[in-house]
């Protein structure tokens, strides 16, 4: 019997992995209904086309769930919130009225210089009160 402890591991270039899975989609594509390709081609285009609005930011999950209600009460997409909260900050610092130098501290991350550590007494009550105790 063979210990498999010591079986082969297949490893696979990133860019032969790439390579295969497109031409995988191409062949599921290719059996769909040409109704169904069109129908697949424009969503993918869609996609693509809100791809350059999107980015991804690592957000503590209170804030997060602060961002979906004020979205959900208002009616209104979270991204809407975040975009006018952002703009407004934007704005902020511009104006003079935020200064990020008063949050820096030194980071020990080869990839930044600084982290930004923002005081308890800066969030408001109601998030304090959600907010764990460590983030």
């Amino acid at each position: 019997m063979a210990d498999h402890r010591y079986q082969r591991q297949t490893i696979l270039d990133p860019a032969v992995a790439d390579l295969l899975s497109g031409m995988e989609q191409k062949q599921s594509l290719q059996q769909l209904s040409r109704k169904e390709r069109q129908k697949k081609n424009k969503e993918h285009a869609k996609i693509t086309a809100r791809r350059e609005q999107r980015a991804t930011y690592d957000l503590p999950p209170f804030i997060r769930q602060m961002i979906k209600e004020m979205a959900e009460n208002n009616a209104v997409p979270a991204s809407q919130i975040v975009t006018l909260a952002l703009v407004r900050f934007i704005n902020d610092i511009q104006e003079g009225k935020v200064d990020i130098g008063d949050y820096k501290q030194p980071s020990r991350s080869p990839r930044y210089d600084w982290n930004l550590v923002l005081p308890e007494g800066l969030y408001p009550q109601e998030i304090q009160k959600k907010r764990p105790l460590k983030v």
